[in-house]
């Protein structure tokens, strides 16, 4: 097959539903765990993005929604690229169980740089059966600005996630929805280009 028949949005192939990268780049496999996995040793690794590699996004259209490649387990770690808009007010990371309105969400992240009367609030949460639980906002800092740029970590551990930003720890968020397995899908919103998404 050529080049030029290769070239096209991703349509769905190989279970991936994101239809935000050029075909010939999207290898997103079926969502199976991967051989090999295993427990987090607790730690981060140092943040380095391979271009084009296996369970990798480059350059997504915003709003994104992507399948978890692999799905969620302990030690199952999502590296997110990416460059705040000059003048963003917020933007929200979900790791969510379904790709649809209304689907429960595990993990929702809200960066909230101008949102009524909060600035600089960092809010962690979860929805489920419909509801919204107590929300998070405690942070030691707050590491997003417009117009800069930002690599996250989000880590699954047995009990919690553990979010990295620009290669320094930030906050914790235990586990309010199990299995960690029903967690299938990704969304990122708001004032943001994303550059790469990794899945390890």
């Amino acid at each position: 097959m050529s080049k030029a028949s290769k070239k096209g949005r991703c349509k769905g192939h190989h279970g991936c539903v994101c239809q935000t990268v050029d075909a010939s780049q999207c290898t997103m496999p079926p969502p199976t765990p991967p051989a090999g996995a295993h427990a987090s040793s607790g730690g981060y690794p140092t943040m380095r993005y391979p271009g084009g590699g296996p369970q990798s996004i480059n350059d997504p259209p915003v709003p994104v929604i992507a399948p978890v490649s692999g799905g969620i387990f302990p030690g199952k770690m999502i590296f997110i690229s990416g460059v705040l808009n000059p003048n963003a007010k917020r933007f929200t990371i979900n790791l969510m169980c379904g790709p649809y309105d209304g689907s429960d969400i595990a993990l929702h992240c809200d960066a909230r740089l101008r949102v009524g009367s909060e600035v600089d609030v960092f809010v962690r949460n979860s929805f489920m059966g419909g509801g919204w639980g107590g929300q998070e906002t405690h942070s030691p800092n707050f590491p997003f600005m417009p117009n800069d740029s930002f690599d996250m970590i989000i880590l699954a551990e047995k009990d919690k996630f553990k979010i990295a930003v620009n290669n320094q720890h930030l906050v914790e968020y235990n586990h309010r929805l199990q299995p960690l397995k029903k967690i299938d899908t990704l969304k990122i919103t708001g004032d943001v280009r994303i550059k790469q998404i990794r899945f390890q």
